[in-house]
């Protein structure tokens, strides 16, 4: 689709692009009292997509054949309101410094969202707090656009890093384990439990669990942690190591976190705390999905993360990556861990208006799998 206000213009790119999107995505590093980091995709970029959705597409800004921009969304079954349907997330929207104030993500709208008009009445979007592009961008309706849908701020993203230094005293109420097929459909019970009731979570039964299993790498059912208590499973979480297809590189150590790096330095060799990255390397980190616990107890859930962070501890590991809605009490799990928060916006879409504006954090609860942002 040709822009008829400048030179850039808008269309569905492919893996072609994959360099050129890399490189893009290596401009827009995030920093934060000091420390810069990217979230890099390398090899694939296009990988997350292959596991994630049913169907996907990358918009991309160009200017003579030169990638400046892109965007992503991409479709799967979804809870909504309780009930299975389709649902989208949008996101990846990333832009080079010269194309910033070009407008992309405006213009770029009818061509991102046709499909979802077509097939979808709800979708999600994160957006980090403090990314003001994003943020304006959000503040605009296009309600002249009959194929954008209405949106708006449904609840805030808490991601907590776990930082991994001492020791961990495990729980002696549950007995925590990696899973084995024969847990295979207590974990169902559980999950489907937990995501009927949770905004955005994807759908799930034997068949779903089954071919999860099989798209993503480095991942199978002992990947599950459960917890058990008078031989009934009442909780499930999985450690999923995603380095494959996305890293968490350091850019910068600068500021405060200079000092920091300096005395955990001295801290590792004393107590044998996993070592930090130098800069240009990655963090080796785990993501937390696929959680749930009877009657959402906190308690269940710190015994799974005590067992997690020992086993990764002793594989050196250096952070557990986990999110979930400001409000969730299963937070309350992460007392005693030495933990940073990172905040975003959760932005619900909807062909719905009036349903829409029903919706709130308590409400919905929304569902955000940190591994495939």
């Amino acid at each position: 689709m040709k822009n008829q206000d400048s030179e850039y213009h808008i269309k569905e790119i492919g893996q072609s692009y994959n360099e050129e999107m890399l490189g893009i995505l290596n401009e827009n590093p995030i920093e934060s009292s000091g420390l810069t980091i990217c979230f890099d995709r390398k090899p694939n970029i296009f990988k997350k997509i292959e596991i994630k959705y049913d169907e996907a597409k990358y918009i991309g800004f160009l200017k003579k054949n030169k990638l400046f921009g892109f965007v992503s969304i991409g479709f799967y079954q979804a809870y909504i309101l309780g009930n299975p349907q389709t649902a989208f997330y949008y996101s990846d929207a990333y832009i080079s410094k010269p194309a910033r104030k070009e407008g992309f993500l405006v213009k770029s709208s009818t061509e991102i969202f046709k499909e979802a008009y077509k097939v979808s009445n709800w979708g999600y979007s994160i957006i980090l707090r403090g990314n003001k592009n994003a943020e304006s961008y959000i503040s605009k309706q296009l309600k002249k656009n009959p194929l954008v849908p209405s949106f708006k701020k449904i609840g805030t993203f808490d991601a907590r890093n776990i930082v991994i230094t001492f020791k961990k005293k495990e729980s002696k109420t549950y007995i925590v384990r990696r899973a084995t097929n024969k847990d295979i459909n207590n974990i169902i019970s559980l999950l489907k439990e937990e995501f009927t009731n949770r905004m955005f979570a994807p759908y799930i039964d034997k068949k779903v669990f089954e071919d999860n299993i099989s798209k993503r790498p480095n991942f199978d059912i002992n990947n599950y942690y459960v917890a058990e208590k008078n031989e009934h499973i009442v909780g499930v979480c999985a450690a999923w190591d995603c380095s494959s297809f996305k890293q968490t590189r350091v850019l910068r150590y600068g500021g405060h976190y200079k000092f920091t790096k300096i005395v955990y330095m001295l801290l590792s060799g004393l107590f044998n705390f996993p070592p930090l990255p130098k800069q240009g390397d990655i963090f080796k980190d785990v993501h937390i999905i696929d959680y749930a616990v009877k009657e959402r107890n906190p308690i269940i859930f710190n015994a799974l993360l005590k067992k997690i962070y020992n086993d990764f501890r002793g594989l050196n590991y250096n952070t557990i990556i986990f999110g979930t809605y400001k409000s969730d009490v299963l937070l309350t799990a992460l007392k005693g861990f030495f933990n940073l928060t990172v905040k975003s916006h959760i932005i619900a879409f909807s062909y719905d208006e009036s349903m829409l504006e029903q919706i709130t954090e308590e409400t919905s609860r929304p569902y955000i799998d940190i591994a495939l942002l």
